[in-house]
Parts: structure tokens; sequence; C-alpha cells
């Protein structure tokens, strides 16, 4: 009981210090002292223990020690408000123990440092016994006076010789006899000091006018929350509703008292011309030039926010994709969105294959269509070195690449943050260097490591630096790698020479084909003709359909003799698909006319070529897989994708995409299901299943009509039937 006695005169005594404490910011104390304090916090709580015990004297040896530590704190001026508190109740308890035991003088010496320490501390009626308040009110009386100040207007600040001791008005504080030196300061006004002497039990009254040194404005807005920035700065914030007393006013300038704001204050202002801007999301922006010639108080004209809005159309190849308008989700494509504030805005389409990110400035009730383009991303992992030398420049060597590939424009090219990439590549315990060729580890770690750096960076695609052992740093060999596979394709480069950065743009840029304009007519040169005789036509082509036969001869072509089959073939690569071709053909009977409209091919990726970077093609390829699913695109280019995992020898990969196109290829002449079934037999035969291999073989050889290459290409049936038999 005793103890709990004592906490709460402690809080109770800190009262009034600790309101007007409360108005200034306090500082957080060094960790120092804090360890301090805790330490004699813990020891207050064993005081206490023998305070309220059998023989209080014994708790008196510990509060000196508590006061002795906190007294040293305090001479430092290290002493945080907590301290402070815990100090007047060692005082408070010290001086309460003397008195108990006889030791009157001792206890008056330990109220009369409370009493200097706070001189507002009050000992509680209720919770002390009377005999021991009379006697600390008696010894507060020797030494404390009053102290009331009062401004116009009010609410300054008062501080006692530097500190602070409240905000005018207040009625009288018990303050410390001894002389003053107080100043009454306000924003905006001039500071007043005035030297006051407090005599014990004496009350002395400071009534101060401030002298007005700035400016303040009024201002109501519709609507409210409207940010109002003078002279380039945030001075406020409109908000509130409006009083009553000002809306005849405000009705007379044209603004609905209802939905305005209240009359809001922009203080502190100096004398002389100031620049206003009057700012809303999705408002119009509102400037004005206000001259405050006087220290006085200026209501400024209402502002009615006119709302300023546009709309975005948004379209997407692959569409499909999700929508972000500053970050925040906005539907996916094709949307057409509405009331967008006028302004600038980041759009971001985001799809599982790539995305589209740009900035775009809309004006007031401007319609803006964008069409968004879904392109792979290709994550800059940064620079290796292989050398002290190569670490000394990595950093400068690095600030040039990034500056130079960012004039990629098939890709978008994102340095990766390194603390994401190296938690995830440290998760497996491996560095930068084990993604690279020769490195030995584990390709099918090398795979997953590759796909979770791509789902969490929201990419399709990695790009490493290395700077080879070299005495003169010059050449960076660049290694792109797609998600997903196990191995590089590297480009040098000197990094130093922007032609060097010519070359490996215009690679990395370019597109592979994978698709050419069709007529199915296979024709051979011949010098028994004039002319190139056709040698085949693809069943269901479009020079079938044209009714072209076998043993024809075409002589001319859109009015040019033809002569050679590259002619033939250059004039139909110059057209697109569904352009129409007028072939002059001659044959058994009479010569005739014949026009072919144009067809497409689809066209497998070579298996080596070494003018194309096969990590790009895949993460091209890959966006038709994901950005079209299910369609003949999508399946074409997944056979493209196993294609170029042959050809880093990733035959587990190819088999994997295989199985896939096997089944979502369509079952027709050409490049159908019947070539995915051989390419399926290759890749399981090198992985060494030849019992399976056989199967996906003989299924290819009943495909009659599939091809190789291209719909034009060699037949798929003899290889395969041939390759079962072996």
């Amino acid at each position: 009981m005793r103890r709990t006695a004592a906490v709460l005169v402690a809080l109770l005594a800190c009262g009034l210090a600790g309101a007007a404490w409360a108005q200034e910011a306090v500082p957080a104390a060094p960790d120092a002292v804090q360890r301090e304090l805790q330490a004699i916090e813990d020891l207050l709580v064993r005081a206490i223990a023998e305070f309220d015990g059998a023989q209080q004297s014994r708790s008196i040896v510990i509060l000196d020690e508590i006061i002795t530590r906190l007294e040293s704190l305090r001479r430092d001026r290290t002493l945080p408000p907590r301290g402070r508190e815990v100090l007047a109740q060692a005082y408070e308890l010290r001086g309460r123990a003397y008195y108990n035991i006889g030791l009157q003088e001792k206890a008056a010496d330990s109220f009369r440092s409370l009493i200097q320490l706070q001189p507002q501390y009050a000992l509680s009626k209720d919770k002390v016994s009377p005999k021991i308040v009379d006697y600390f009110n008696s010894v507060k009386t020797a030494l404390v006076g009053y102290l009331a100040v009062s401004s116009q207007p009010a609410g300054a600040k008062v501080t006692l010789n530097g500190e602070f001791l409240s905000l005018t008005d207040f009625f009288p504080l018990e303050i410390l006899a001894g002389d003053y030196t107080v100043e009454i300061a306000r924003e905006g006004y001039r500071t007043e000091s005035r030297p006051v002497s407090i005599a014990p039990k004496a009350t002395e009254t400071l009534e101060v006018t401030l002298t007005r040194t700035s400016a303040s404005a009024f201002l109501v807005t519709e609507p409210p929350g409207v940010e109002i920035w003078m002279d380039g700065a945030l001075a406020v914030t409109t908000a509130g509703t409006l009083a009553p007393d000002f809306a005849a006013a405000v009705r007379e300038k044209g603004l609905d008292p209802a939905r305005a704001s209240a009359r809001t204050e922009i203080g502190g202002l100096s004398l002389g011309s100031h620049a206003i801007e009057l700012r809303k999301k999705c408002h119009e922006l509102v400037r004005k030039t206000v001259d405050f010639s006087e220290a006085r108080d200026y209501d400024l004209e209402p502002v009615k926010m006119e709302e300023s809005l546009a709309s975005l159309s948004l379209r997407s190849e692959p569409p499909g994709a999700k929508i972000y308008l500053d970050g925040e989700a906005a539907g996916v494509t094709p949307k057409d969105l509405e009331g967008v504030c006028s302004g600038k805005h980041r759009v971001e389409v985001k799809h599982a294959s790539g995305k589209f990110l740009q900035d775009v400035v809309l004006e007031r009730n401007e319609s803006l269509t964008l069409d968004c383009p879904i392109r792979p991303s290709l994550a800059f992992l940064g620079v290796v070195a292989e050398s002290a030398g190569g670490e000394r420049v990595a950093a400068e060597v690095q600030e040039t690449l990034v500056r130079n590939l960012a004039k990629i424009t098939s890709l978008n090219f994102v340095p990766a943050p390194r603390e994401t990439v190296d938690r995830i590549l440290e998760a497996d315990r491996l560095a930068r260097k084990g993604l690279l060729p020769g490195s030995g580890t584990d390709p099918d770690l090398i795979r997953k490591l590759t796909e979770k750096m791509a789902a969490a960076l929201e990419v399709q695609g990695f790009l490493l630096a290395v700077l080879p052992e070299e005495r003169l740093q010059r050449t960076a060999a660049l290694h792109l790698l797609a998600a997903g596979n196990t191995v590089t394709d590297r480009f040098d480069v000197a990094f130093n020479e922007a032609a060097s950065y010519l070359r490996f743009l215009s690679v990395v840029d370019q597109r592979a084909a994978l698709y050419h304009p069709w007529t199915g007519i296979i024709t051979v040169d011949t010098l028994l003709h004039e002319g190139v005789p056709v040698l085949r036509v693809a069943a269901a082509s479009p020079g079938a359909e044209a009714g072209l036969q076998p043993g024809e001869v075409i002589d001319a072509a859109d009015g040019h003799p033809i002569k050679q089959t590259a002619e033939l073939l250059a004039l139909v690569e110059a057209k697109k698909p569904k352009d129409k071709i007028a072939l002059h053909v001659k044959g058994a009977g009479a010569a005739r006319a014949v026009e072919v409209v144009l067809g497409q091919t689809p066209q497998e990726i070579p298996l080596n070529d070494p003018a194309l970077l096969y990590n790009k093609v895949m993460m091209d390829l890959r966006q038709q897989v994901e950005g079209y699913p299910g369609t003949e695109a999508a399946a074409f280019a997944r056979l493209n994708l196993a294609v170029c995992a042959m050809h880093f020898g990733d035959f587990a990969a190819a088999h994997e995409h295989l199985l896939k196109a096997r089944t979502e290829l369509p079952q027709r002449p050409g490049i159908s299901q019947g070539t995915a079934l051989y390419y399926l037999g290759l890749a399981l035969e090198r992985l060494g299943y030849k019992k399976e291999a056989g199967e996906a073989y003989r299924a290819a050889a009943a495909a009659k009509d599939a091809t190789l290459f291209d719909n034009d290409g060699p037949a798929v049936a003899p290889l395969a039937a041939r390759r079962a038999g072996s």
C-alpha cells in the first residue's frame, strides 16, 4: 500500500510540470544513460521495498545511492524527464524516512532539494501522513513564490531562464524564489523579455502585449483537402467544414458552403509578395501572387478547385495483361479507364510473358489510347571480375555497361536489386559465377534458381558481365541466359567502344523468323526449260488451291520473267500472307495465268546459327507460349523452344517441351504433330530411352504428310521409319 502511495504521489507531484514539459519535444537519451537509468530504477524497486518494510530507515542507504547517481547525470545535463521523476521520488522517500526516525533537519534538506528540482511538487494529503505534508509545505513556503503570465494574443511560449515553463495564459505557478529572465515568444510576433524577481510566498503577474511582425492569410477552398504551397513550400492543407458565419460571403463568390473547407490560416508570413499554389489531386492547379504590406490578417478570395480528369484506353499484345496505374491495380487489357486524374502517371502493364512500362502526361479532358506491346524483361545481374585488377574497375565498368545496354529496344532492360539476387543465390550457396558455363553447377539447380529469380524480379532473362583476366581491362564478356535455361550465350564487348555495343544491340534486338510467306510450290532449276518446273505442290497449300500441277513450268511472276527458283522465292518473300502473286504457267496444254493467294508457313529455328543468341530467341518464344496459350502460334513456339534446348544439348528440357507440343500442334500436312513426334524420338534417344524413342519414331512415321524445317521441308515419315528400324 505504501509503495503504491509513493508512486501516486510522485505522479501527482509531476502533474503541473509534466503538463508544461509535454509541450516540448524530448530528445531520446543516449544508450549509456538509458542503461544507467535502468540500473537506478532497479535500485528504486529495492528502496521502495525497504521503505514499505519493517525497518524503513534501511531504505535511506539505497536512496542515497540513487540520488548521488542521478545528481551526477544531472550535472552533466543529460538527465531525461524520467530521470527527474525518479530523482524527485527518491528525495521524497528519503525526506519522509528521515522525518519518521526523528531527523527533521535531514528531512528538510531532502525536501528543499526536491522543491529546488520541482517547485510545483506536492505531497498527497490522502496518501501521506498529515504531519509530513504540513512539514513539507512549511519548507516549501520558505522557498517558492508564484508567477502568472498572460499575453495578447494568448498562446505564447513562456521560458524561465531559457527553460520552457508553459503557454499563456496560465494561472500562478509555483516558482523557486530568485531572479529570472522571462521570455514570451509567439510565431509572427516579436519576442518580449522581462526581468522578474520571485520572493517566497509572493505572486508576480506579467501582462504582455505582443507586437506583430508578420501577416496571416485566411483561405476557404471547395472542396477541402487542398494543399496550400507558399513560395514553393507546403504551408498547410485546408480541412474541416465552414462555420455558418462565413457561409453567405462564400456563397457570393460562387462556392457551395456545404462543400467548402473551414477558414484555414497560413501564419507567419513575411511582409512582401508571395507566390501561392493550390494543389489537389484530380483538380486544376491554381496559381496566384499576393502581397502582404502590413503585419495583419488577410482574407484571401475563396477558391473553387475545378476537377481535371482524362480518360485512358489501354490495349496490349498479348491481351489479358494486368494494368497498374501509379502502382495501383486498374484491371486487365483491353481496358478503358475513365475519370483518370490529369497529370503525370506511370503506366505498367504486366503479363506472364513480359511487361510494358511508360510515363504519360494527361491533359484535362484528354482521351489517350495507348498500345502497350508486351516485351520480355532482362535483368542485369552485375559485373563479376576474374582478377584483382578487374575488381578495381568493376563499379566503373558496370556503370558504363548499364548506360549503354539501356538502349536495348526489344527487351525491358532492368538492373536487378543486388540484395534480392544475393538472397536467392545464397539460399542454395551459389555465387553469380555459378550460373556461367564451366562452373560445374548442376544444370537442374541453375534451372531452378533462374526460374525463382525470374518470379521474384518479374523478368524473363538475365545478363551477367564477366571481366576476364587481362592486364588492360578492355573487354567484358556478356552472358545472356533465359529463365529456365541452363547454358548462356556469350558476346564480348569492348566496354569503352560505342561501336562494340552497336553490334551487340543489333543481335539482341533482332527477332528470329518464325513464319514466312508460303505458296506450297516446290520448283527445281533446270537448263531444259525456260522457267522453273514445278516439282511438287504441298497438299492443302495455296498452290494446290490455285490448281498448279507437278510438271508445269512457271516462266513469269507478277510480270517478271522467272529463270531460277531463287527469283521466284525472292518475289514471294517480299510479300505478306494473303497477298496475291500472279504466275504465268506453261504445261502440256495452252499457257495460262494463275493467281495464288499467299499463306504462311511456320519455320523452325536453325539448330546452329552463329548469328543468333539462342537465349534471346527462347525469351521471345516463351512470350508466344505464355501470351497466346492454346493457339497454333504458341504450339509452334513450343516446338522451337525444344529446338533451342537441343541447340544447348539440354535434351531433358527439349523432351518436356515436345511432350506438350505433340498434343498442341495440329494434325495436318507440314509442320505438325508428326514433326514433334520425330524430335521427341531424337530427345528420348539422346536421353537413353531407346524403347520410348522407338515408339515415338513409329508414331512419327505414321504422319505421312508431316515435314521438317517448314511446310515445304523434307518429309518426316521416311526419316522416322529409318530411325525406328535402326
